[in-house]
């Protein structure tokens, strides 16, 4: 057992709808309380799933002021402490913590989160890249962006890999027919638009579409017209994702942005084709695992989509990934930067 120095996980995301940030944030805050067993998630006051995480009940509230105002308010009393931030914000009053940073999606284009949204990030992140004792991220190539975009030192920057989250499914197959799935269907950045413009071709090739995502404020407002082999839903629970993600013809991930990809990761482990576009960050993360089509060319993915039939997951591949991407080894990344920085 490790001595447990003072250090608290910001618990924000407990009080929010389960996306890739906060399973990200989830699976760490247990593997690390497994290396610390006296670490705690200080969370507001208020009753939600604390999924068996030792936790610490202050203030009141669940937004950005509770974030921003009551938490340093504790940090304050409990001095010398170290905070983890899991989940791209943190509080400004904050001097000794640690920032997790997944992408700079916000400064990518402006159709893709509400205005208000974006003026916050764009205030919050390079003053907390500027005063936070260290900064995480997921992938070599958001580091090399927060470094050129904000004049990060490269040595100020952990690379902590997202991990496999645990998944359980139904054994039964959700729907009678063939379907591709798609998450994140109602934030633009996903660009489930550019899967769903080819449902005619599609139909043709037999296929439905089944998609799901969080229609939060922040992401405006996104409609698809109605069809019958089109298949929505909005927030669904894990098991009933990853029974969908299990019997799908593919899991397509059309995004044209990320700091990572979990959904690749997730399709991945569970033995489901993933087609991609062909950019970086998933050459870096998943290499020739998934089925990749060129950028923006219907053609091309329609071209991918008809080679999946004789796709095959190699054991060999998928055993790297799993070693690769857990929790266990990111906690132990984590624990290497807190005793760098205990006091």
């Amino acid at each position: 057992m490790l001595n447990t120095p003072k250090v608290y996980i910001n618990g924000r995301f407990l009080c929010r709808k389960a996306t890739g940030v906060q399973k990200f944030a989830l699976g760490l805050s247990e593997a690390l309380q497994k290396l610390y067993p006296d670490m705690l998630v200080i969370v507001p006051k208020g009753k939600y799933d604390c999924h068996g995480l030792n936790i610490c009940k202050s203030g009141w509230g669940s937004g950005f002021l509770w974030e921003q105002i009551w938490l340093p308010l504790y940090l304050w009393v409990h001095s010398g402490s170290l905070l983890i931030n899991l989940c791209n914000t943190a509080p400004l009053l904050c001097k000794r913590q640690i920032v997790t940073i997944h992408d700079l999606a916000f400064l990518k284009n402006k159709s893709w989160f509400s205005p208000a949204f974006r003026r916050w990030y764009k205030f919050l992140i390079p003053r907390l890249c500027k005063r936070s004792l260290a900064i995480i991220t997921v992938s070599e190539f958001v580091k090399k962006e927060i470094e050129d975009v904000f004049s990060v030192p490269s040595l100020k920057i952990e690379v902590v890999p997202n991990s496999i989250p645990t998944m359980e499914y139904e054994e039964q197959k959700p729907y009678p027919f063939h379907y591709l799935f798609l998450t994140g269907i109602y934030n633009l950045r996903k660009n489930a638009s550019f899967i769903i413009s080819l449902l005619p071709e599609l139909k043709k090739m037999n296929y439905h579409i089944v998609g799901v995502g969080s229609d939060a404020g922040i992401y405006g407002n996104v409609k698809f017209k109605q069809d019958e082999n089109l298949h929505l839903h909005k927030y669904i629970d894990d098991k009933s994702y990853y029974t969908l993600m299990k019997f799908a013809d593919a899991v397509v991930f059309p995004s044209e942005y990320e700091g990572f990809g979990i959904p690749v990761l997730e399709a991945l482990i569970l033995g489901t084709p993933a087609i991609v576009p062909e950019i970086n960050v998933y050459r870096e993360s998943f290499g020739e695992l998934p089925v990749y089509y060129k950028v923006g060319d219907a053609n091309s993915f329609l071209q991918e989509l008809g080679k999946i039939n004789i796709y095959k997951s190699a054991p060999k591949e998928l055993s790297f990934l799993k070693n690769k991407y857990n929790f266990t080894r990111s906690a132990e990344i984590i624990s290497g930067m807190i005793k760098h920085y205990e006091k």
